[in-house]
């Protein structure tokens, strides 16, 4: 399958409603290749925050006012920038903003992977999380290389892709999940193909750089490398996102909003009489 070259809608398939969104704000380049290739499957709304959310995890914003601004983005119905964090971007659209019904969410394309445990703190994984939550199919996707320069083009193509067999039915995202996909760096013929993927776990050898200190405020930036490979102590529930990427390989990891251990749910549930 050659995915650079664009596959023309189906006449017989009814257009898409997409809302696009990341953390990354609006000139990103990322969200900006989605909407070239996005193009032909339907209408394209954008929110985004308005500055740089990396990492602001699922935070919304309760106790402040939320500034929006409507601007023009050529190949979109309507455009915003919101001062707010990615998963405030995505419920004002899909409650105020937007008056038609919204068939997808996608977050990104990030800069930088959202891999394993990565997506507690990701603002790009939290705002496909919140589409979830609020009842529409939503993916999140992240181009996994360190710096750039970002060549976000096959990781938009592979979208399209995705979004074009969504479309026809192909595969579907059940209520209250979505699809983290990872895409490696390199071009469509240096990737392996696609793979299913666990979540893993990414260790950090982190710590804490003491920039400045000023009237006895110390103030500190964190720091650290990634430690390479998965540290999951679960390979039996199939590879990992993080090794998958490593081997070369687009990664497809399903994301529950429900969080629940159900594995420690029912041991608890058999001793509950004896810790009381």
């Amino acid at each position: 399958m050659n995915f650079l070259a664009k596959e023309p809608a189906d006449g017989n398939q009814k257009p898409l409603n997409i809302l696009l969104t990341n953390d990354d704000g609006i000139d990103s380049m990322g969200v900006r290749s989605l909407i070239q290739s996005l193009g032909p499957y339907g209408r394209i709304w954008l929110a985004t925050p308005s500055s740089q959310r990396s990492a602001t995890s699922h935070g919304i914003t309760t106790r402040d006012v939320i500034p929006v601004q409507e601007v023009a983005i050529d190949g979109t119905e309507k455009a915003w920038h919101i001062g707010g964090l990615p998963a405030d971007c995505v419920k004002l659209a899909l409650i105020e903003l937007i008056r038609e019904p919204i068939h997808l969410v996608i977050s990104g394309i990030n800069e930088g992977s959202n891999l394993g445990t990565d997506t507690l703190y990701s603002g790009t994984v939290a705002a496909a999380v919140e589409g979830a939550y609020m009842g529409v199919p939503s993916l999140a996707i992240s181009l996994a290389q360190e710096r750039g320069p970002w060549n976000f083009e096959p990781a938009a193509a592979i979208c399209a892709h995705l979004v074009r067999r969504f479309q026809a039915g192909i595969f579907s995202i059940p209520p209250m999940s979505m699809i983290n996909i990872n895409v490696p760096q390199g071009t469509l013929t240096d990737i392996k193909g696609y793979r299913a993927a666990r979540l893993g776990v990414r260790r950090y050898t982190d710590y804490f750089q003491l920039h400045s200190e000023e009237t006895g405020v110390r103030n500190y930036l964190l720091r650290g490398d990634i430690v390479p490979g998965d540290a999951s102590r679960e390979p039996s529930a199939g590879e990992a996102d993080i090794d998958l990427v490593a081997k070369g390989y687009v990664s497809v990891a399903p994301i529950s909003v429900d969080r629940t251990a159900f594995d420690l749910l029912n041991r608890l549930n058999g001793i509950m009489e004896e810790i009381i």
